[in-house]
């Protein structure tokens, strides 16, 4: 079996992800995560393009989160049943990603003085358009509690993920999205996932 060791900050972000497809397959990994004062001396100039999270797969490092989360998709398969289910799952995926890219650029903008305002109206104005296009993806690809198809894939995984961290900003943003809140449901209900998020600890993002 390869060897798999994902680096990153000691935090969710952007390796959360892949970590619940390694827990979702059951296959054992190497968590390997830092501070983030550690950053620029020890680890940034052993990463590939200079940035986190990467997998190291048999020795050799592989930058850029979401093209690796795909693969270990594919091969655990977590990603569909045919290209077909493959390209959907690859759309919700996107659709999530969109979502995520919106609010990291929000939450980590040290140009504004009002950060506060500025999460407020991403949340008001911003979220929602991304929500109701996953909720409309849901509605066309997938089924009661499911991304794509009828069972769980990669693309469940990323709606749950980063909807927990919309969920935190405001506890109340999901409510007029039942097929994404049900899609949550199945995620949780998933014995590997429920195991691990009771020994996951807090993190800061």
């Amino acid at each position: 079996m390869p060897s798999y060791k994902l680096t990153y900050f000691d935090g969710r972000g952007r390796a959360e992800l892949t970590r619940l497809i390694f827990v979702v397959a059951g296959v054992p990994f190497e968590d390997e995560t830092f501070p983030f004062s550690e950053w620029p001396g020890n680890f940034k100039a052993e990463t590939p393009l200079g940035q986190v999270p990467y997998l190291t797969v048999d020795g050799e490092k592989i930058p850029q989160s979401i093209s690796f989360a795909r693969m270990l998709a594919k091969r655990f398969n977590l990603a569909g049943n045919d290209e077909l289910e493959h390209l959907k799952t690859d759309v919700v995926v996107d659709t999530v990603t969109d979502l995520q890219n919106n609010h990291y650029l929000r939450e980590f903008d040290e140009t504004v003085e009002d950060h506060d305002q500025l999460i407020a109206k991403f949340l008001a104005e911003e979220a929602p358009v991304h929500l109701e296009r996953i909720e409309k993806l849901v509605c066309l690809y997938g089924s009661e509690g499911f991304s794509v198809g009828s069972y769980l894939k990669w693309s469940d995984l990323h709606v749950y993920d980063i909807t927990s961290s919309m969920l935190k900003l405001n506890p109340c943003i999901l409510d007029k999205y039942p097929k994404i809140q049900a899609i949550r449901k199945t995620v949780e209900s998933n014995e590997k996932v429920a195991a691990y998020l009771k020994t996951r600890h807090e993190t800061e993002f």
